[in-house]
Order: structure tokens, then sequence, then C-alpha cells
């Protein structure tokens, strides 16, 4: 008497192992085998800085949406249309792109409705007169700076961090009142708001 030994794949592709000989069938499910899941994409979220002037408030730029919700470990790959076409004072260092993948973000000149992969180039940073707005993350563990150039469109990807809510700030002095730091720079989902991770 022989015995037979063979591998079964169930419609709900775990792997069964069936021993079987002499009438008696064991199945034991192994689930060591599973094959690993396929590497999911980066999840997109998509941004726009749009003037005070294109909402009817003057001298408010803002983020749309100023907050957003991502889960913890993934991946994240960020679209900014900046839409304002004037720049703002930052303070030193906040024209370097940190805490991104790579500490780069890809720069495209205008806001073009579709963008292929070409387009663009990799960079570190960009000039300190260029600077309209920041999208800057000041958080324990999880510091990231995004300096965004008069009307262009900005992609970077980070690593989300341990789960909390991190909140973020323009550091490009856009807003109203003395210095450029009331109004807008003040407010919740204006030129600030929050990465909330899960």
């Amino acid at each position: 008497m022989t015995d037979n030994y063979s591998w079964l794949a169930s419609a709900s592709r775990r792997r069964f192992l069936q021993i079987s000989g002499s009438g008696l069938a064991i199945a034991a499910m192994s689930l060591a085998l599973e094959p690993a899941a396929e590497a999911a994409g980066p999840i997109k979220i998509e941004m726009k800085v749009v003037t005070g002037k294109m909402i009817g408030r003057p001298g408010w730029p803002q983020f749309e949406p100023g907050d957003f919700t991502v889960p913890t470990n993934s991946l994240v790959e960020v679209t900014v249309r900046c839409y304002d076409d004037g720049n703002a004072q930052v303070p030193g260092g906040y024209n370097k792109v940190s805490g991104t993948v790579g500490n780069t973000m890809r720069l495209i000149k205008g806001t073009p409705k579709t963008i292929a992969a070409t387009d663009g180039k990799v960079v570190h940073e960009i000039p300190v007169k260029d600077v309209a707005h920041t999208f800057t993350v000041n958080g324990e563990n999880f510091f990231m700076n995004v300096p965004m150039p008069v009307s262009s469109t900005v992609i970077y990807q980070f690593k989300a961090p341990k789960p909390g809510k991190y909140a973020w700030q323009c550091m490009a002095a856009c807003g109203t009142g003395a210095g450029g730091w009331a109004g807008p720079m003040m407010t919740d989902g204006w030129m600030q708001g929050f990465v909330t991770v899960t």
C-alpha cells in the first residue's frame, strides 16, 4: 500500500495538505504556505493651494483639504497644485525638503490637470525667493517640510508614522496682519491643519 501526498488549493486560496492512505484522509490547513500579498501602491492625496481672491476672501490663501487621515506605516503620495502666484518670506531652512522619501519632491511648473510620470524634476530645495507656501509638520518623531513655489505642482511621498494627530503649519508668512502671521496662518483648515494617522 502506498501513501499519496498532494497539495490542493481551495477556492479561497488557502492550501490544504491532504494525506491519504489506508482509507484514512486527514486535512490540515497550512497558513504558512499562503502566497504573500502583493504590495499595494501608495495612498494618494490630492491637495491644492488657492488664493483668497479665488474663494472671495482676499488675503486668505487656503490649503484644500486642510486635514487628511492615513493609516500608520503606509506610503503616502501627496500632489499639491499651488495656484498662488505670490511669494512669501520663510525662516531659514524652510526652502529645503525634509522628512519625505529621499528628502525630495518632484517639481512641475504650472498646475496641469494631468501629470505624466516624466513631468517635472526631482529637487531637494528651491530658492528662498520662490517659496509661496510650505507644508510643515513638526510632531514627535515626525518632521516634514515641503516648500511650494508660486504657480507650481509638487509631488512627494512620505511614510506615515505611528498613530496620532499631527499638526501642520505653513511656515511662509502668507497671511494677514503684521508680518503676515495672522488670519489664515492662525486658522485651522487654512494655512494650518492636521494629519491624522490611524
